[in-house]
């Protein structure tokens, strides 16, 4: 994967959701955050350009089972090894659990540095 798209996974509050993702998902109900999740990363594998962004690897797993794809090696940490959804408004904050306007994808590093 390049530095396109997920590049700013690594930094700040990360990535923001595509508007083309979100627009697929907004309106939308989900079971639960797993669904959601799901979801999101098979619409990414299915969007031609965002693809281009990602190993046949991890465009496999996120297309037939909507895995999180992994982040390079010097983004993970401790067990946590693959991108993570972000909520820019904590959800005890009352920010939005399927709100893709309040998400960012975020390297396992940087989603705990974002907890910190």
């Amino acid at each position: 994967m390049d530095r396109g798209w997920l590049g700013a996974a690594s930094q700040g509050e990360g990535a923001p959701i595509p508007s083309q993702i979100a627009d697929q998902l907004r309106g939308r109900e989900f079971r639960n955050f797993r669904a959601f999740r799901e979801a999101f990363w098979k619409a990414v594998a299915n969007d031609f350009e965002l693809a281009k962004q990602f190993s046949s690897v991890n465009l496999a797993r996120m297309k037939l089972k909507g895995y999180s794809p992994y982040a390079a090696p010097s983004e993970q940490v401790g067990g946590q090894m693959k991108f993570e959804i972000h909520h820019v408004i904590f959800l005890k904050n009352d920010g939005g659990v399927f709100d893709v306007d309040n998400m960012r994808v975020v390297t396992p590093k940087e989603h705990v540095e974002l907890h910190k």
